[in-house]
């Protein structure tokens, strides 16, 4: 397994006095190491990918669309057409769903210089097909042209404030990985480049900041959530939930059985399963960018050290400091996305899942080198 540096060789400081325990926010300040150059510069030095026609083949729509160089003017990556400022993302929240990923963005754009996007998370790297099929989510044509149009008002706002920084937050780009997703599912298509990729090679200067939680509970969470269209059911309880899991251990099970684990990784199902396990997506990222420009969070101690968390997303995306007002709006807001509680789940059910997570976040663990994310300690569940 490849071993990550954790970055813990600099010591940062909050911009605020801290009642939480160091223990819940020291890793994520530990990881954050200051933007070396410009964007312009890191896109003007940058070497290509010995597998660069390949990159381009597969996704043509972004190189055609990309500019030979980056205005010096802004600290986005952003270029003038056409006498129009154009900008694309400094920075990704690239996972995972049901992890906190929409809480963190609609705190993070509260940040008086950090501008939204027309859509948090258009999902377009993974799902927006080529050859292009309609709009998607990137109108009209749901080409990259129309990807980039989703920072229009960002543009506006970066080119009266050059300082300002947008982005975006697509949760299952993460698990897009490994030749799952990539301009629509990968698996069954002749297609030998993965997302980290495409997304290096078209913005090497990328900042990525990645969420995990508990995936016992991350699981469990998602079973409920993504059931929201079946209205005239009845709200399934954790026995329901209990033979989901039982079942979807078995499909997967069957599947590594019969056509070995890379195969059903990158088959992608169960998704839902499939999506809590982290450890096996890490290495196509940290193979493709630098480990200091990727901040990996754990919703759990987020949640106990919500403003410590914030502060260290801030320095990571190089965020002026904020005043006690501006920490108030970003604060204030109430926790967004957050599913109705359903119950606890049964203790058999955690023991099952428990079981079946456990080597992929023992994996996890080696590779980040916290033990944090072997998730022994940890309260009674609800959905």
């Amino acid at each position: 397994d490849k071993e990550v540096d954790g970055g813990r060789s600099q010591k940062l400081s909050l911009s605020f006095k801290s009642n939480v325990s160091e223990a819940h926010y020291g890793y994520a300040l530990a990881q954050v190491k200051p933007m070396p150059v410009h964007v312009s510069d890191a896109w003007a030095d940058y070497v290509p990918s010995g597998k660069h026609d390949q990159i381009v083949a597969a996704s043509p729509d972004v190189f055609k669309s990309l500019p030979e160089f980056f205005s010096r003017r802004f600290k986005n990556p952003c270029w003038y057409k056409d006498q129009k400022l154009r900008c694309i993302p400094y920075y990704h929240i690239i996972g995972v769903s049901k992890c906190g990923t929409t809480d963190l963005y609609n705190r993070l754009v509260k940040h008086p210089q950090i501008y939204e996007s027309l859509n948090k998370g258009p999902h377009w790297w993974d799902e927006c097909p080529w050859p292009l099929k309609g709009a998607c989510t990137a109108p009209p044509h749901g080409d990259f042209d129309g990807y980039i149009n989703l920072f229009s008002k960002a543009a506006a706002a970066i080119e009266k404030d050059p300082q300002g920084l947008t982005g975006e937050a697509s949760s299952n780009t993460y698990t897009a990985a490994m030749g799952v997703y990539l301009r629509g599912p990968s698996w069954d298509r002749d297609i030998n480049v993965t997302m980290p990729e495409l997304l290096r090679e078209s913005s090497p200067f990328l900042r990525l900041i990645l969420i995990f939680r508990d995936p016992v509970d991350r699981y469990y969470s998602a079973f409920y959530y993504y059931r929201w269209w079946k209205k005239d059911e009845p709200a399934p309880g954790p026995e329901d939930f209990h033979k989901t899991a039982e079942e979807e251990i078995g499909v997967w099970n069957s599947c590594v059985k019969e056509k070995g684990q890379p195969h059903c990784l990158r088959h992608y199902h169960p998704q839902q399963l499939v999506k809590g396990m982290y450890s096996e997506f890490l290495d196509d990222w940290t193979r493709n960018f630098p480990r200091e420009q990727l901040l990996v969070l754990r919703n759990e101690d987020y949640k106990v050290a919500q403003r410590e968390h914030m502060d260290a997303v801030f320095k990571f995306l190089g965020a002026r400091e904020l005043n006690a007002e501006e920490w108030d709006k970003v604060m204030g807001m109430p926790i967004k996305n957050v599913g109705k509680k359903r119950g606890h789940m049964l203790l058999k059910t955690r023991q099952l899942l428990d079981d079946f997570y456990k080597p992929f976040n023992e994996r996890l663990a080696k590779q980040l080198g916290d033990e944090r994310y072997l998730w022994h300690k940890r309260g009674s569940t609800t959905a």
